[in-house]
């Protein structure tokens, strides 16, 4: 979300997540919501399923739009040319598209300006799916060919395979940002990058590929030369890397602390997995860890004054309800 210009906290992404919100969730939350949810579907699904049309589709929220096999047609690699040619011609395109704008506006004017009568229901309806049909062309290029972008993404695909991991996943995603084959959804293509690393770097977890982009001192840009953007991607990706080693450090660190106040608990004491329940989840409340632990209130309060002063952050801010996280 910090990429694209807007900030949430994390405090606030945790309570919303587990539906214990403290205040009426904004519309960036609402998205940051959006992303996790994406985040962990990518996350339960195979590395071929991320990468298929299906897949993608299903990812942007499209997921009934795949093309029957009757209209299937096999994937041609397009030769270098033709994409260049396309870019060419991108100037007098998007002449056009300033012109087709105008004509809507000036229609969708008269159309408002025009009296309907009351009996002519069907007329009513034929306006709506006109305002409809010039609602989809201000919001989606009419000359962005969505088949033929995903053909030449998918040919980057299968041209990276033989490459080293980091390379290729940083060849991905900036393909993703230059082709745009699904319209504004640059997220997804660094989610696909952290899919591409788990295949073979990192198979237990998405590598956090947004926030080395967001810490590395550089930012991508489309103008820059390939050689330019890659060595800036290939910082995000390293700058990733040592902030996901710190946050296990500060994982660690904070397991510790808390251990060393079980040091003198009894054997059977529950304390050290009320420990662990910190490290496992963002998110450790009252009611979750009697359901984790099988033990009662009383017994979740007195662990929470066992722990003193090692007792992780307090995320809610209130009397009742309140909940403690390692963020």
């Amino acid at each position: 979300m910090w990429l694209d210009g807007d900030l949430v906290h994390i405090e606030d992404l945790v309570l919303h997540d587990a539906g214990a919100d403290i205040r009426a969730p904004t519309h960036e939350l609402t998205l940051a919501a959006r992303l996790l949810r994406l985040r962990r579907i990518v996350e339960r699904q195979d590395h071929d399923w991320v990468f298929s049309r299906a897949g993608l589709l299903a990812l942007a929220g499209r997921a009934g739009q795949t093309r029957s096999s009757e209209d299937e047609t096999p994937f041609t690699p397009e030769p270098a040319d033709a994409i260049l040619d396309d870019e060419a011609d991108e100037t007098s395109r998007e002449d056009d598209l300033l012109a087709e704008i105008d004509a809507i506006a000036e229609r969708a004017q008269k159309l408002a300006e025009s009296a309907v009568s009351a009996a002519g229901r069907s007329t009513v309806s034929n306006i709506g799916a006109v305002r409809q049909n010039d609602l989809d062309i201000l919001l989606r290029d009419p000359d962005h060919d969505e088949t033929r972008l995903l053909n030449s993404w998918h040919r980057v695909v299968e041209d990276t395979r033989a490459l080293p991991p980091v390379l290729g996943a940083a060849i991905l995603l900036d393909a993703w940002l230059v082709l745009d084959p699904l319209e504004r959804r640059t997220e997804l293509g660094r989610l696909i990058a952290s899919a591409a690393l788990r295949k073979s770097m990192t198979p237990n977890h998405l590598p956090l590929v947004a926030v080395g982009l967001r810490q590395s001192k550089f930012r991508w840009r489309r103008s820059d030369p390939v050689q330019t953007r890659l060595s800036m991607l290939l910082t995000g990706l390293e700058v990733g890397a040592l902030e996901t080693m710190e946050q296990m450090n500060r994982l660690h660190f904070a397991r510790e602390r808390m251990m060393r106040q079980c040091q003198n608990c009894r054997r059977n004491s529950k304390l050290p997995q009320f420990v662990d329940l910190f490290v496992a989840h963002p998110f450790v409340s009252i009611p979750l860890a009697r359901k984790k632990l099988k033990v009662t209130a009383a017994a979740v309060d007195r662990m929470l004054e066992q722990l003193g002063p090692a007792l992780p952050r307090e995320l809610t801010g209130r009397g009742r309800y309140r909940a403690w996280g390692v963020l």
